[in-house]
């Protein structure tokens, strides 16, 4: 049932049950019922149209998240002093199912428009935050999320290439990008591991002409360490 919502996106946030149900493959009296229960819990509105959109409680739900989420908490220390000591954006993202997403965003005072701010889904294979992931994943999974989510064509060629550019994340722990989901901006990330497990993971983004400024390796190195104090923040508080 829940699945339902994963229709809902920036770019289609009006979805009829017919047009559901053909999305999904369920029966339009299932994805009747579905719906009625989704409508009942706040999750969907029914607009006068007879079309379904996001409901209020979803609104409820992220206020709640940022005032619970264990990660979040653990995480927004850190995230806050490297703004303030870098004068970069600092993000929070965690994966969901196939899904990864920015959760948590503390704005620098460096002046333009963050293409994906808290709430923004993030491309796969692309990008600092995306790599700082996918490089500590097992293989299997890597694979996976590769046949599924990879931007360009999926051939051998392009595999190989993705495992020797994720093996040189793995090893230095920290992935740096430019410009590759946002032009004229740069970011590195590096992994939030819990017990073996990625959580997600926390990344600086910035303008290049101030990239250009820092040293970006250096930064890197930093990166992992405030990671792990994330790790022994959550740690303390569990």
């Amino acid at each position: 049932m829940l699945a339902l919502l994963d229709a809902f996106s920036e770019e289609r946030y009006v979805w009829t049950v017919e047009a559901m149900a053909a999305k999904f493959g369920y029966t339009q009296s299932s994805t009747y019922r579905y719906v009625r229960e989704l409508c009942k819990s706040g999750l969907l509105v029914r607009l006068h149209s007879g079309e379904y959109v996001i409901g209020a409680r979803a609104v409820e739900l992220d206020s709640l998240i940022k005032e619970t989420d264990p990660l979040t908490k653990a995480c927004t220390p850190v995230l806050k002093r490297f703004t303030r000591l870098l004068g970069c954006h600092a993000l929070l993202s965690n994966v969901y199912g196939d899904h990864l997403i920015n959760v948590a965003h503390i704005q620098s005072d460096e002046q333009f428009d963050l293409a994906f701010i808290r709430g923004r889904r993030l491309p796969w294979f692309r990008g600092a935050t995306s790599r700082a992931i996918v490089a500590f994943l097992p293989r299997k999974r890597v694979r996976k999320l590769f046949d599924d989510h990879y931007e360009m064509e999926r051939n051998k060629e392009n595999w190989k290439r993705v495992l020797t550019e994720l093996r040189l994340v793995a090893d230095q722990g920290y992935s740096i990008s430019d410009g590759e989901l946002q032009k004229g901006v740069g970011g590195i990330g590096a992994p939030v591991i819990v017990e073996g497990q990625v959580m997600g993971s926390v990344t600086l983004v910035f303008s290049s002409q101030h990239g250009g400024l820092i040293d970006r390796h250096a930064v890197g190195r930093f990166l992992v360490t405030g990671c792990e104090e994330c790790v022994s923040n959550l740690e303390r508080a569990g």
